[in-house]
């Protein structure tokens, strides 16, 4: 009995191996582009340079975890962005589509808010291990009265291990 709970132990771990091995690999990035944040109360908009960097690490073929860290401009300070993506992928030849829920909070001169957003967008390969993302992402911060809504639009590369 005992040898049999060893031996299926051993074979799940193999099998859920074998699934993450098919499902690709850990990626690592960096990507640059724009973020806009509205704010709901007077209805100002900024724009202003945003960059950061992006993780990719996938658990299933369609289904990727994405940490993601994003500094841009906002009232004048800078504020930084850490979300925790759930990326659903649709894969295709050489390139997947993507869509899923980033919540995270964001950092900034007046305080730390949560966030809760959307995104989408694709990877294309570019070589073997380096692959190129388009992205866009809306999110809205939650502050005390208000929220402000911030739209990012972001592109880059992503190395993989």
């Amino acid at each position: 009995m005992k040898r049999m709970a060893v031996l299926t132990v051993l074979l799940l771990v193999a099998g859920a191996g074998s699934v993450a091995a098919q499902a690709g690999s850990v990626a690592l990035g960096v990507g640059a582009g724009v973020a806009v944040p509205a704010r709901s109360v007077d209805g100002s908009r900024d724009t202003s340079f945003a960059w950061g960097f992006h993780v990719n690490i996938p658990i299933l073929n369609t289904l990727h975890l994405s940490p993601s860290s994003e500094l841009y401009q906002m009232d004048g300070v800078y504020a930084t962005d850490v979300a925790l993506a759930f990326k659903f992928m649709v894969p295709l030849r050489l390139s997947a589509l993507y869509f899923g829920v980033a919540p995270g909070l964001t950092a900034s001169g007046s305080g730390t808010t949560a966030h809760v957003g959307v995104l989408g967008g694709f990877t294309i390969r570019v070589l073997s291990n380096i692959s190129g993302f388009a992205q866009y992402k809306y999110k809205v911060l939650f502050y005390d009265d208000t929220n402000t809504r911030v739209s990012h639009v972001a592109a880059g590369l992503l190395f993989s291990f």
